[in-house]
């Protein structure tokens, strides 16, 4: 049997083996039981593999192919219209009035009744310089009717090249620009005021235009008409003075229809 003693000091050893595992407990001092505790290194994080980037395949190279030489067409040079030529004038050297184209009692007039009147070859080229760079008087004659008192006068103007021919046609379309292009050199400066169209005169030849009007001249009031008459490249003018109360031997319309029916039969050949 233990003594008291004994269990004294087995109770007194049991106790400091309890205070030395609460001692240990609290990390002050190791226990004598215990193993050293082995500090466990982390293990190292597995590698997680990166997933290798998806590579997009590059789209094939787009063919580049080159530009199509543009060719450009031939150069072809206009077509160039050629003036149209006129055709060479016949003779017209018979188609001069003379007394067997007029009634009876016509003569030649004399030189110095047609100066008085300013009615000469010179006096009508200069009236008439405007219509055409080449253009002149020809076959001028002029007539005089003794017991009547009447002069007749006619000529040609040629030649006309075809722009000139389309700017006195359009002079003659009406009356009015007519009179202001050439009033003047048809029935003079002094008939202008007086000037009115002529009755019947403007049906021949390609276009035509007539003017009558009254002026004192020798003395006189006269009766001038004129007749202004295209047919292709030719100009022809009738003209007639006779004294304003006198009737004419010939009317200035019938001697415009006689001499314009011969130039178109001479510009026909016939």
């Amino acid at each position: 049997m233990q003594t008291p003693k004994f269990s004294r000091v087995l109770f007194g050893w049991i106790v400091l083996i309890g205070l030395g595992i609460s001692i240990v407990g609290c990390g002050s001092l190791p226990s004598p039981f215990t193993q050293p505790t082995r500090v466990v290194q982390p293990a190292a994080p597995t590698p997680v593999p990166t997933p290798a980037a998806t590579e997009t395949p590059a789209p094939p190279p787009t063919p580049v192919m080159p530009p199509t030489p543009v060719v450009a067409p031939p150069t072809i040079p206009p077509t160039l219209t050629p003036a149209p030529t006129q055709a060479p004038l016949p003779n017209l050297s018979g188609l001069k009035l003379a007394t067997k184209d007029l009634p009876g009692g016509f003569v030649d007039a004399t030189a110095d009744n047609l100066k008085r009147m300013n009615l000469t070859e010179d006096a009508m080229n200069a009236a008439f310089r405007a219509i055409g760079a080449q253009a002149r008087v020809q076959n001028f004659a002029a007539l005089q009717h003794l017991q009547r008192a009447q002069v007749v006068a006619n000529f040609l103007i040629v030649p006309l090249s075809a722009a000139e021919k389309t700017a006195l046609t359009a002079q003659l379309a009406s009356s009015d620009s007519a009179l202001k292009a050439w009033g003047s050199a048809l029935v003079g400066e002094a008939g202008l005021k007086n000037a009115k169209p002529l009755a019947g005169a403007d049906k021949f030849g390609d276009k035509s235009v007539g003017f009558t009007t009254t002026s004192p001249m020798l003395g006189a009031n006269i009766r001038a008409d004129a007749v202004m008459i295209v047919r292709g490249s030719v100009v022809q003018v009738v003209l007639s003075f006779h004294p304003d109360s006198v009737p004419p031997a010939i009317s200035s319309v019938d001697l415009a229809k006689l001499l314009d029916t011969r130039l178109a039969n001479a510009l026909a050949g016939k």
